[in-house]
């Protein structure tokens, strides 16, 4: 779920229940409607600054498209990226990029390669991809595909997230060349990474346990267990993690408890958590601490109020 800065629209996507739609809630009515947008399987989306918002459609693997949003009015394309096969393509207002992220991750067949890819959209040079060297034979690629990107403020690299792994990996697009990796908790989930706006911090999950980090030394500041074992003592896992517009709180869904609790992300100590029912997998946090979730298997509304405990 991604939250409109101005508080009024909150944005979803879930593959198996929404497919090539949009879920969007109006917060003011508290109700959802969803868009149809394309013919895509299912859709991804990433949050751009300034109002805007990027979908990922993913077709067959020869077939990717990404499109450019407002929350004003999230069924139209403002601007679309294409991959089909050797034509890739942007049409539409190109500066719309500089507020969105560069960076994206899908696996991909071309007529030279088929293999998870990182495609990059720059509003002066245009549409270019390049697949990643260290993604080998270390890896079970069945079972371990790439699942996101993340820009590192200031720099040229990126971190790129390997799912079932707790070692994301520092990539250099410019030279191609993996520059060393992040050691989270060994948890072998699949990590979300997120860069504070407020402070200069990395948050990642692994699992069932949420942590940030130091940049540039990628040392562990704090981590916080979420979700205890289930019945026979069997692991289970966290759902999203999200920030309020100001930071002031991060809202972790827990599918397996029925609830979304709040951490200070000071010390990520549990201080307030909302009962929601069901088994909430994604989730946004308000400033008047309203929390608005999805359910895991039916992608039906949830709601609550974050309380202290």
């Amino acid at each position: 779920m991604i939250i409109d800065p101005q508080e009024r629209t909150i944005i979803s996507s879930l593959g198996w229940a929404d497919r090539n739609c949009l879920w969007c809630l109006d917060i003011a009515s508290e109700r959802p409607r969803t868009v149809e947008i394309g013919n895509a399987k299912y859709l991804s989306l990433r949050a751009g600054s300034k109002g805007y918002f990027a979908v990922v459609h993913h077709f067959d693997a020869g077939r990717l498209e990404i499109t450019a949003h407002t929350f004003a009015d999230p069924g139209a394309i403002l601007s679309r990226c294409s991959i089909d096969g050797e034509v890739r393509r942007i049409e539409g207002d190109l500066a719309i990029w500089n507020d969105l992220p560069r960076y994206y991750v899908a696996y991909l067949v071309q007529p030279a390669w088929s293999d998870f890819a990182l495609i990059e959209v720059d509003a002066a040079t245009g549409l270019s991809l390049q697949t990643f060297e260290w993604y080998d034979q270390r890896y079970d690629k069945g079972y371990q595909g790439i699942t996101g990107v993340i820009e590192i403020p200031g720099s040229n690299a990126v971190i790129v997230s390997v799912q079932r792994d707790s070692r994301p990996v520092l990539f250099d697009p410019v030279t191609r060349r993996k520059i060393g990796e992040i050691a989270l908790t060994g948890k072998h989930g699949n990590p979300t990474l997120h860069f504070r706006r407020t402070a200069h911090e990395l948050w990642a999950d692994d699992y069932d346990t949420v942590l940030k980090l130091e940049p540039e030394s990628w040392r562990i500041l704090n981590q916080q267990g979420l979700q205890g074992p289930g019945a026979g003592g069997t692991a289970q896992f966290i759902g999203q993690y999200a920030f309020d517009v100001d930071e002031r709180i991060c809202a972790v869904a827990r599918p397996f408890s029925g609830d979304v609790v709040g951490l200070d992300p000071e010390e990520l100590r549990v201080y307030c958590r909302a009962e929601v029912g069901a088994q909430p997998l994604v989730t946004s946090v308000l400033r008047d601490n309203r929390i608005f979730a999805r359910d895991w298997k039916t992608g039906a509304l949830l709601k609550g109020v974050l309380r202290p405990v």
